[in-house]
Parts: structure tokens; C-alpha cells; sequence
């Protein structure tokens, strides 16, 4: 055991991906991929046809006909209680009196072949009454709106509500009147797909002992089991639940999709279950990104020092609550940012609707509400004749300091290298001159983003190590959904026993065998899941020193278990908002785009950003998120907008979801990693999952301005909405008397702002992706 006390400084470098191999050999085994046991049946779902309805009749005598059909099972199955959901259980697994959105499966078939159970899913006979749709989160809470949930009538306020959020701060009317500049906008966005490669897939099979083990891809598998549990009326005892590969999550894995129902198909027919939904159902059945509805109003003095904001958010959160509470709580409480904003009044509301459930998705809340805030950012600045970076560095919150929720931040000292550091090396490159056919601007954004659960959930994880002669494998739920939590926590045991990396062993596959560690969301896992693993490691090796001297190490080897408790939070409420998170991750970014005036088209040419995560314990991992999340961030800017007609989204496949491609994938972005290390963290690790993608949007629209001179308000900047804006734009200009042209004026509610200065030519940008190495 001399490697214990040799000094390897495995945190920080470039570990390739522990299950890099079996995933580049095709090794790997997904949902889809897994040998099927004998006798193993399938199943599919009858799904709601219209996405409001009273159901009447449910006819499963023509399925239970046909050919190969085992068993039809409607909700009067479901022994438990026929609720689900992460937060609160008002989604039926099987529905059976109502019709709320286009996602309820109304009916399970059971058969000997997937061919067999769809074809029986199709002679299902169902008798509707058609109800009145509400698709408008507008009209929610108006008197004479359809109510979704009737039984939340007696809740108080209006039973579409699913939550509220608010918070208040300072004298705002007397800053409005103090300031120099009031601008105010509306800012909308849409729906938008996970798209992760692989749709939802799983495998259940009775157990011998009646219990039930379960074959998925999940985010959060404990949380998975209780709400089966729940539903079957079983013990939580009896249910396991083993991970499968993951291919992609991004959120879309947190909520149940069809786990409780191959659970009741399995135990209904004492046989292996298999299902494996195609891409027109996940796309149907797991929930998206909320759209939002922003009002937001941002004061500022002449030096741009924000003085005041009054931000009001809608969300709509679809016909199931999922994580919209949560959601609506984090989006009022991150409004304004990095920024430290005196003066506050923060609202937000998340409502039912018929439309697709809508709940968690990489950003949680934040990515929306940073568009409308730093849109009003760079507005202030323009209004104001500023540069849009000095703004952002005079109100960023500084070590010690508060943001706009009252919250005090200490570990935020890496916030403005983020700004100078991503300018610094954006300039680098100037941008190309204008041609007949093409201008170009560059724009910026900042960002914050909590880290781990927050507004007084006890976040925390367990870990158990056990060390032997052969090395040490660590024992930890935190599911791997591709992000590399697996080759982190190896590395955090490695460094913190002394061993090579190739001595550790995590394992987090099996509900049965491994701990809790809580959701893969949150970007949390580094945080939480790493410390539970080195405050392990850190106890075997303690326990290590101590027995050497007196005995060797048993053939069972050592054994520690140990918890991570984060440091406690409290909820959100208006009086008292200063510790609803505690722990955040900054970042700034830098676009280049360029924007053909005649056709409206967008192509963003390069992004350089600069993300403080605290210390870097992968760098390549690090990479992978910024690449991943910028060209994330692209899409949601500039493409994706999931069409949602009649509270059913029209696409059957990721065609109809507008994703961007490689063919239209950034050809050049830049990663610098900011190591402002936060006591708290592993090792000083943050988290980074989530920050890289959040104010990639804000940046790229603020290259749009600066490139045309056109706001884009309502995501995703489509060429339509630009050549809208430019059609504006040149209306105004016709009105204007020659020689006598309009001004800015600042105490204006809304700034045209001006184009930024063309620099000298460069080089043209290249069509296919470069990655580009992490920088200290």
C-alpha cells in the first residue's frame, strides 16, 4: 500500500472517460440493447387522441381479440394510488375519468410481440366527450378558463395555479425616480425538445421473491421507485431498479416516462416486460422546456448602475405540475442574475394548461429569464451610449456582496475575470467587414446559475467505500447520463486515497447495492455526490492508518460509509430571500455572428466563453460541457421551436423540432476555465452543467443588434423576426426628417440602441466544428 502516501494529483488532469471505451466500442448496454429473459412480452400504450376530454368508455374488447394480446390493462389495474409526480402526484398512470393533455395514456396492451401490442392498441375503443381546451397560459386564471385539476378547487387561489414566487426588495418607485434610464420589454419563449439520442426504453421482470426489478435509463432512480412503489401499492422494498447506459437526459429523464407502467404490466402478468416507445412517442410523452412570458422593466443611473427591477415571469407548465413549482421559484430568484440590483420587485406564476407538460431541462428556469435580463442589459447600455461590458462589470455582485434576491454570495471573485478574460480573448480576432451580402457583430452575456437543490430541500448524498488489496470501489447513486460524473468521483477517490486512477471502481448502477445520492440535475453531482465520496475515502484512509501498525487489512477489505449534508437553505419567500441557494457557478459569453440582411439568416461564427466553476477537476470534461452547451445554446436561439397545436406537439420525429446540426454547429468555440475554488466544494469544484448553456441565447441576440440594429425579444430568432425587425426598423427611418434625425432619448421605456462599429477583416469562418483546448 506505499501508492496511499505518494502524491498523484489526480484532480485536474485530462482522465479519459472511465466508460469512454465500452461506449466508442458499442459495448454498452442501453435500455434497448438488453438481452430479453424467455417468455419476455411487450407492451404499448394507448395514448389520449385530443388532448381535452371527459372519458365515457373505455372498450378493450377488440384489442383483448386480437392475436398475441396477453393482457389490456386500463386504470381500474392499478392497485395503489393512481397518481404520480416529482413534486406533487397529480399525474394518473393511467387515466380514467378525464383527459388533461395529449400525454395520458389511457390504456396499457400487453402481448407476445411489440408489433402485436400496437396493433391492439389501435382497436382500443375509447368514448370521449370533448372538453374545452385551454392552450393559452394567458388565460388561465380567468374567471370563465377551463379548470384542468378540479379537484384543486379548494386550494385558495385559482385551481389553474400551479405555484407562484415572489420577492420584494428595496424602494422601487423611489429608484425608478432616481434613475436616468427605465427601459422596459416583453420577452417570450417557446416550448422546446430534449432530443436526446436515445428514446425511452426499459425492461421489467418479476422476481422469484415477488419482488420487481426494473431495467431503465434515469436521472433519479430512488425517486423513480417510491413513486412505482406508490402506484402498485407495494413495498419500496420489493422494487430494484438497475441503471442502464444513458444516451443523453439533459432533464428529460428526471420525471417518469414508463417505468411505473412495465412495473404493473410485470407484475399483472408474472412475466419480463419490455417497451421501447419510438420517437413521435417520447416526443409526446416526456415533458419540455417551460415557454415563458417575461415583463421586465430595468432602471439604471447615467453611469448604468442598475438601480431598479420589476420582473413578472408566466410559465407555462403544461397539464401536469412535474418541477414547475420548483422551477417558477428558481426563475423569480435567479431574474436578475450576477448582478447586484438594490431595488426589487420579483414575481412569477406557473400555470395549467392542456398543453405538454413542461418541467425540468438543462438551465431549470434560468436560460429564459437570463435572455430577458440581459437583453435589458445591453439595452441599458445602448440607451445609455455605453459599452455593454463595462455595465455588466459596474453591477456585478462582488465577494461579501448581495444579489438582487438579498441572498449574500462570497465565492464570487471569478465573476468578473469571466468578463475580462472572454473579452480579452474574443478581441483577439477582430470581426470581418461588412459585404454587399453579409454584416457582423459581436455581442455579450453574463450568467449565474445555483448549484444543487435549493429554497429549503436538505440536499445531500451518501457514498460507501471499501478499500482492498486490490484497490478501492466506491458504492454512490449518482446515475451517469453522459456528463462524466463517474470519471470525476473516480478521480476525487483517487486523490483523496492516494491511488491511481485505475485502482478505483465506482459503482452507481443498482438501487440494491449503492446508496442514494440524489438526482443527476441540478449540477449537483460534483458538488454533493464528490464530497460524500471524498469525506469516504478520507474516513478508509484515516481507518487504514490507524490498523496498520497492529494488523494487516482484512480479506474483506475496509469499509466506510459517509453523508454529505450541502450547507442548509431556506424557501423563497418575499419578506426573507437570503438563503434560498448556496452554492452558484458564473460565466460569461462572447458571439460572433454574422447576419445576412437580405434573407434574415444567422450564422453564429464563434463563441468564446468563460465559466468559473471553481477548480477544474477534468479538463476535458470541462471542454465537452462548453462545446455541448453553446451549440445547445444556438439552437434555442436561433432554431428550435417545437410546434404545439391543439395542446399536441405536430411533430412525430426530431425533423419538426428544428435542432441544429453539424453542418450548422459553431465552427469555432473557446473554452477558459475561471478556478475560483469555493471552500466548500471537492477539492474547490462547483458544478458546471448546466452555466455553459444559459447565456449562450442573450449573447448571440445581442450580436444581432449590434450587427443590424434590431432587438429580437421573442426566442427563437428566426429570419422571419428579423427581417420583421429590419421592416420596423426602416419604417421608422422613412418617417425621420432629413438632417433632423431621431434620438435616443434615456428616460425612454424602450432604446433602438446603435450598431456596433465593423472592425478590420479576418479570415472567413470555417463550416465544421473546432474544439479548442481549456485555458488556465
Amino acid at each position: 500500500m506505499a501508492e496511499m502516501r505518494k502524491k498523484l494529483r489526480t484532480v485536474g488532469r485530462a482522465l479519459a472517460r472511465v466508460d469512454g471505451d465500452a461506449k466508442v466500442r458499442g459495448t454498452a448496454i442501453f435500455p434497448e440493447d438488453r438481452a430479453l429473459p424467455p417468455g419476455t412480452l411487450h407492451a404499448a400504450t394507448v395514448r389520449a387522441p385530443i388532448a381535452a376530454a371527459r372519458i365515457l368508455r373505455v372498450d378493450v374488447a377488440p384489442a383483448l381479440a386480437t392475436k398475441g394480446v396477453v393482457r389490456v390493462l386500463t386504470a381500474a389495474d392499478v392497485r395503489g394510488t393512481n397518481r404520480f409526480g416529482l413534486k406533487e402526484r397529480d399525474q394518473p398512470v393511467l387515466a380514467s375519468d378525464r383527459i388533461r393533455g395529449a400525454s395520458d395514456v389511457i390504456a396499457l396492451v400487453v402481448a407476445t410481440s411489440a408489433a402485436a401490442a400496437r396493433a391492439a392498441a389501435r382497436r382500443v375503443r375509447l368514448d370521449l366527450a370533448v372538453a374545452p381546451l385551454l392552450e393559452d397560459p394567458e388565460r388561465a386564471c380567468d374567471p370563465d378558463a377551463p379548470v384542468i385539476h378540479p379537484e384543486r378547487a379548494a386550494v385558495g387561489a385559482h385551481p389553474n395555479v400551479v405555484a407562484t414566487a415572489t420577492v420584494r426588495r428595496g424602494d422601487v418607485a423611489a429608484a425608478r425616480k432616481r434613475a436616468a434610464v427605465v427601459i422596459e420589454g416583453v420577452y417570450t419563449t417557446r416550448w422546446v425538445e430534449h432530443a436526446f439520442l436515445a428514446p425511452e426504453a426499459g425492461l421489467a421482470v418479476p422476481e422469484p421473491d415477488g419482488g420487481l426489478t426494473l431495467y431503465v435509463a434515469t436521472q433519479w432512480p430512488e425517486t423513480d421507485l417510491r413513486q412505482a412503489a406508490a402506484a402498485l401499492g407495494e413495498p419500496l422494498a420489493r422494487l430494484r431498479l438497475v441503471q442502464q447506459a444513458i444516451g443523453g437526459a439533459f432533464g428529460g429523464r428526471e420525471d417518469v416516462s414508463l417505468q411505473i407502467l412495465l412495473l404493473l404490466a410485470a407484475r399483472a402478468t408474472g412475466r419480463p416486460v419490455r417497451m421501447v416507445w419510438d420517437r413521435a412517442e417520447s416526443i409526446r410523452g416526456h415533458g419540455k422546456r417551460h415557454p415563458f412570458r417575461i415583463r421586465h422593466t430595468l432602471a439604471a443611473d447615467a453611469r448604468g448602475r442598475f438601480t431598479a427591477a420589476v420582473i413578472d415571469v408566466l410559465a407555462d407548465a403544461g397539464c401536469y405540475a412535474s418541477t414547475s413549482r420548483i422551477v417558477i421559484a428558481n426563475a423569480v430568484a435567479q431574474a436578475c442574475g450576477p448582478y447586484a440590483v438594490p431595488a426589487v420587485d420579483l414575481s412569477g406564476q406557473a400555470v395549467y394548461t392542456n398543453n405538454p407538460v413542461t418541467g425540468a431541462f438543462r438551465g431549470f428556469g434560468v436560460n429564459q429569464v437570463c435572455f430577458a435580463m440581459e437583453q435589458q442589459v445591453s439595452k441599458v447600455a445602448a440607451a445609455l451610449g455605453l459599452d455593454p461590458a463595462t455595465v455588466r462589470a459596474r453591477n456585478f455582485v462582488r465577494p461579501g456582496g448581495r444579489l438582487a434576491t438579498g441572498l449574500r454570495v462570497d465565492a464570487c471573485a471569478g465573476l468578473p475575470r469571466t468578463l475580462t478574460r472572454a473579452m480579452r480573448r474574443a478581441r483577439r480576432r477582430p470581426l470581418p467587414r461588412a459585404t454587399a451580402e453579409w454584416v457582423y457583430g459581436r455581442g455579450i452575456a453574463s450568467a449565474s446559475k445555483n448549484v444543487g437543490y435549493s429554497f429549503g430541500v436538505d440536499d445531500h448524498a451518501t457514498a460507501r467505500v471499501t478499500l482492498s488489496a486490490d484497490g478501492a470501489t466506491v458504492f454512490v447513486g449518482a446515475a451517469e447520463v453522459g456528463q462524466g460524473v463517474t470519471t470525476v468521483l473516480t478521480q476525487i477517490a483517487a486523490e483523496t486515497l492516494g491511488l491511481p486512477p485505475a485502482r478505483i471502481r465506482v459503482v452507481s448502477d443498482d438501487t440494491a447495492t449503492v446508496p442514494e445520492a440524489g438526482s443527476t440535475s441540478a449540477s449537483r453531482q460534483t458538488f454533493v455526490a464528490g464530497n460524500a465520496v471524498r469525506l469516504a475515502c478520507a474516513r478508509v484512509r484515516r481507518k487504514l492508518t490507524t490498523r496498520a501498525a497492529r494488523a494487516p487489512l482484512p480479506r474483506a477489505g475496509l469499509s466506510v460509509t459517509a453523508t454529505f449534508h450541502a450547507p442548509r437553505t431556506q424557501p423563497l419567500t418575499a419578506a426573507d430571500a437570503r438563503r434560498h441557494s448556496y452554492a452558484y457557478t458564473w460565466c460569461t459569453c462572447v458571439a460572433d455572428v454574422a447576419v445576412d440582411r437580405a434573407t434574415g439568416v444567422v450564422r453564429v461564427l464563434r463563441v468564446v466563453e468563460a465559466v468559473d466553476a471553481g477548480r477544474v477537476v477534468n479538463p476535458t470534461l470541462l471542454r465537452g460541457q462548453v462545446e455541448g452547451g453553446v451549440v445547445m445554446g444556438q439552437g434555442y436561439a436561433l432554431l428550435e421551436r417545437l410546434d404545439v397545436r391543439s395542446g399536441m406537439p405536430t411533430t412525430r420525429g426530431l425533423d419538426g423540432c428544428v435542432l441544429p446540426t453539424a453542418v450548422d454547429a459553431v465552427p469555432m468555440i473557446e473554452a477558459i476555465a475561471i478556478e475560483e475554488r469555493a471552500l466548500a466544494g471537492p477539492f474547490g469544484a462547483r458544478g458546471v452543467g448546466e452555466i455553459t448553456m444559459i447565456p449562450v441565447a442573450p449573447a448571440i441576440t445581442a450580436a444581432i443588434h449590434a450587427a443590424i440594429g434590431v432587438w429580437v425579444d421573442d426566442l427563437p430568432a428566426t429570419p422571419a423576426r428579423i427581417l420583421a425587425g429590419l421592416a420596423t426598423q426602416q419604417c421608422a427611418s422613412a418617417r425621420q426628417t432629413p438632417g433632423n434625425a431621431e434620438r435616443t432619448n434615456v428616460r425612454a421605456r424602450r432604446s433602438t440602441g446603435a450598431t456596433s462599429p465593423r472592425a478590420k477583416p479576418v479570415t472567413k469562418p470555417r463550416s465544421m466544428l473546432r474544439r479548442s483546448g481549456v485555458t488556465p
